[in-house]
């Protein structure tokens, strides 16, 4: 979910569902299912998510010149960047434009035709919603929502990195609290670490728009200029992949409703004669990369799933090395068992 939910935290729930009649099954994205139409071909949208946040760099050059920002606040950059694409109507306006942009291959779900049917919290209401479409960046399935909390809970949780002394711990663990409680737990019944990756390259993005060693703006006599191009793929990985990065489902009886959704999809696939397996992580070699890569804050980024499958394989590995086994650390294992 995106920063649109958090203004949702303190309502009663009567009201939440309220506002979701009032909006809609069409105008507002809960979750997203990359489990469901994994094996189906989308196009890579990488291309032209580049090219649309590097106009939005863009604007934010021209915006910053125009208001005169001085060279010595970056703060204030980043806040006009986030003023200039922040939420609509508590929908994400990257999110928001990558759902309504027909160059971004896409492919949208309800609920109720997902993984997450009968799972998500609060019953009839939360089954009728459209999730989040699924989109292929650099490579690998995620959701439009993670667009959303890149730019929008990124920019939420930069505040408390910034103010503890560019401390990450203290910024995530604002992050994956917020999953555990109004962003997930509290709202859908669901944590997803996805999310938190999101938020936590979010983090980054914010940080380097004028500062740290690689910055996108330098600043000279007042005038904000871009130096380099903003690329998703020095962000997006298999961590941003919910069919990798496994989502926690909170309650007993909603996890056994999704492990049963997942079992009807293997089943439907194995009648049609496909050796398909879309149980959750769906590539070890992946879990592997992405426990290594966040080592540092992997217990707010890599769902418990993800750790256990790679260690599992990392001491099948082991246990295998020097006895003939063909098992290769580069070998792509699918499917945890």
């Amino acid at each position: 979910m995106t920063e649109k939910y958090s203004m949702l935290k303190n309502l009663p729930a009567l009201v939440v569902c309220l506002l979701t009649l009032i909006f809609g099954s069409g105008a507002v994205a809960k979750e997203t299912d990359n489990i469901t139409g994994r094996y189906k071909q989308l196009a890579d949208s990488t291309e032209v998510l580049d090219q649309e946040m590097n106009r939005r760099l863009k604007e934010l050059e021209q915006e910053a010149s125009s208001d005169k920002i001085p060279c010595n606040k970056p703060r204030d950059l980043r806040i006009l960047f986030h003023d200039l694409n922040g939420e609509r109507f508590f929908i994400g306006s990257l999110e928001s434009w990558a759902e309504d942009e027909d160059k971004v291959a896409k492919r949208p779900m309800s609920a109720h035709d997902s993984v997450y049917e009968g799972v998500l919290d609060n019953g009839w209401i939360f089954n009728r919603l459209k999730l989040a479409s699924t989109v292929k960046v650099n490579g690998q399935l995620i959701g439009t929502d993670k667009l959303g909390h890149f730019l929008d809970q990124g920019f939420e949780f930069y505040t408390p990195y910034r103010t503890s002394g560019y401390d990450i711990d203290t910024a995530m663990r604002s992050s994956i609290g917020s999953e555990r409680t109004y962003s997930g737990s509290s709202s859908t019944g669901t944590i997803s670490y996805a999310d938190s990756v999101a938020n936590y390259h979010g983090i980054q993005f914010y940080h380097s728009l004028a500062e740290g060693q690689h910055p996108y703006f330098t600043c000279s006599n007042g005038k904000w200029k871009q130096i380099r191009p903003f690329k998703f793929a020095d962000y997006v990985d298999a961590a941003w992949d919910e069919g990798i990065n496994c989502s926690l489902i909170t309650s007993p009886e909603g996890k056994e409703r999704y492990i049963n959704n997942i079992y009807t999809l293997e089943q439907n696939a194995k009648a049609q004669g496909k050796q398909q397996t879309y149980r959750c992580p769906a590539d070890i070699n992946a879990c592997l990369a992405i426990v290594d890569r966040y080592y540092t804050v992997s217990k707010f980024t890599i769902s418990p799933e993800c750790k256990e499958a790679a260690k599992a394989y990392r001491n099948e590995l082991k246990s295998t090395s020097g006895k003939g086994s063909n098992s290769k650390p580069g070998a792509v294992k699918k499917g945890y068992q």
